[in-house]
């Protein structure tokens, strides 16, 4: 397509406009840290780059509706990982850190190990496009409590190989993570995070508290606000999640509320009323239909905040202390079935 026959030139832009810069630091025009920035089509020339994507699709559009459901799909699905900064690996300096191999690849997995083998397990799950050091102040309070927290890098994001992955894969990715790791006490998703987390328990994840950070309570509408905010033709949602439905046998409307329900273990809810990525109303959906979950609402926290504050830990802390005492559960629905290609190992590193 169009972006395949421009995006060289961009390249050779991007590699004039990386030199021009290193003119300007050598002549002292400019600090010697400008040079820290590498200098990318999809960093530096986003807009571009995405406005040559839609003209793509809708070209396709124009002539066949299921090849513009494709392309819009493949652009759904694909993620942009980000390899750690030398600073942020010293962050994580005292965690283990093991590669998880799953599906030819693998799943970079950090744990806040504890000293006694025999401690309650805590999963984190980030969200789309994000890395587990998002997750890191929270791991360390959960660790200081005496929890062991597992990290992972999700696959296709952070240094976890992989161009794109579906949230189907991802849900299957966390059940084959707690199958190695597991069982996990508790189970705790940041926003798309979230949603994987409850694809997951549905399909016989093992756990007895989970916890919602900003999290969608529909797949469903996670597409279609997706063709909306990337002004795409409405009509290719719809497409789209005929595609799902034919690749997974599970449409992506069925992955809402009304499945979400049947999870029976407890839940908190997390939200903040100023959240501008997920809508307070789908927090207020999963409280109105999970069993067993408490809704927290926040102030001033945004979508992230909540994972850095002392005060929303203190609310984490007092709902998981009775886990300890309560057995798991698991959870298998037959509508939450799909064909996945399982290869399980562990290659394990200290840093």
């Amino acid at each position: 397509m169009f972006f395949s026959v421009i995006y060289p030139l961009l390249l050779i832009v991007s590699l004039i406009h990386q030199n021009y810069l290193r003119v300007l630091v050598v002549m002292r025009l400019r600090p010697t840290l400008l040079m820290k920035a590498r200098v990318r089509p999809t960093t530096h020339y986003v807009r571009a780059c995405r406005l040559i994507r839609m003209f793509d699709l809708y070209s396709l559009d124009m002539l066949s509706s299921y090849l513009s459901a494709l392309y819009a799909l493949h652009l759904f699905e694909k993620t942009r990982p980000l390899p750690y900064k030398p600073a942020e690996m010293m962050l994580l300096s005292q965690c283990l850190q093991e590669n998880f191999t799953w599906r030819h690849t693998f799943v970079k997995m950090f744990i806040y190990s504890q000293s006694a083998q025999q401690t309650e397990k805590v999963l984190l799950l980030h969200g789309w496009d994000g890395r587990s050091i998002m997750l890191r102040h929270l791991a360390q309070r959960l660790q200081a409590k005496g929890y062991t927290v597992f990290a992972p890098d999700l696959p296709a994001h952070g240094v976890s190989p992989g161009k794109g992955v579906s949230f189907y894969d991802l849900s299957r990715a966390v059940i084959d993570v707690e199958r190695q790791y597991g069982p996990f006490s508790v189970v705790i998703g940041h926003s798309s995070g979230g949603l994987v987390g409850c694809m997951a328990a549905l399909q016989g994840l093992l756990f007895k508290r989970m916890i919602l950070i900003s999290s969608p309570c529909s797949f469903g509408e996670v597409l279609d606000n997706y063709v909306l905010s990337n002004k795409l033709p409405r009509h290719i949602a719809t497409t789209m999640k005929k595609l799902y439905q034919l690749r997974y046998g599970v449409h992506p409307d069925k992955i809402g509320p009304e499945l979400i329900s049947k999870i029976k273990q407890p839940v908190l809810i997390l939200h903040d009323k100023g959240d501008v990525s997920i809508d307070m109303e789908e927090a207020m959906v999963l409280n109105h239909v999970l069993g067993k979950s408490k809704l927290i609402v926040t102030e001033g926290k945004g979508h992230n905040g909540a994972l850095r504050d002392a005060t929303v830990f203190n609310r984490i802390s007092t709902f998981l202390a009775p886990a300890a005492q309560e057995d798991y559960v698991a959870i298998v629905d037959p509508a939450l079935r799909w064909r996945a290609t399982i290869n399980i190992g562990v290659k394990r590193s200290k840093c």
